[in-house]
């Protein structure tokens, strides 16, 4: 009795799944919701922007590095990388990985993807399938952890 009670929580759930739409105020800033106003150009959401951590790479030592790390050679010898850090208000995951460098002194652009739509489209252009999306040179790192920030710093010349 339990697991029919139980599949049919799980079956009614998915119908109670609304659809996300996107618009902008009066006021220029992008909002996200299942109700827009009646008077807002919104548009359906198709992919949601949510934290994304992957499954991580193990390296000879079995520690986990960014493959986009993996795959790069180290920055040029005492020339650092500019670092962009694409975020969304919510994230927990960014809050971490600004703190990580805000105690390390590096310093970072954050892009909010929610505030501009050129943001929201870079982070899209650069393979962002979630926040944060830590940007170095030509390498990426999708979510975050610690061992995977420090992997991309050094390869970014911190």
């Amino acid at each position: 009795m339990l697991i029919r009670a139980l599949l049919l929580l799980a079956l009614t759930s998915q119908l109670a799944v609304a659809q996300p739409y996107k618009w902008i105020d009066a006021q220029g800033r992008t909002h996200y919701g299942d109700r827009p106003p009646a008077d807002a150009k919104a548009r359906p959401v198709t992919a949601a922007i949510n934290t994304y951590s992957g499954t991580p790479v193990l390296s000879a030592a079995g520690k986990p590095v960014s493959t986009a790390v993996q795959r790069e050679s180290l920055a040029p010898q005492n020339q650092k990388l500019a670092l962009v850090i694409y975020t969304t208000p919510t994230c927990g995951y960014c809050v971490q990985a600004k703190a990580h460098m805000g105690r390390r002194g590096i310093p970072y652009t954050e892009r909010d993807v929610t505030l501009s739509e050129s943001y929201e489209r870079e982070f899209r252009q650069k393979g962002g399938r979630g926040v944060p999306l830590i940007v170095a040179g030509s390498r990426t790192l999708n979510g975050y952890s610690e061992e995977s920030l420090e992997a991309l710093l050094k390869g970014a010349g911190y």
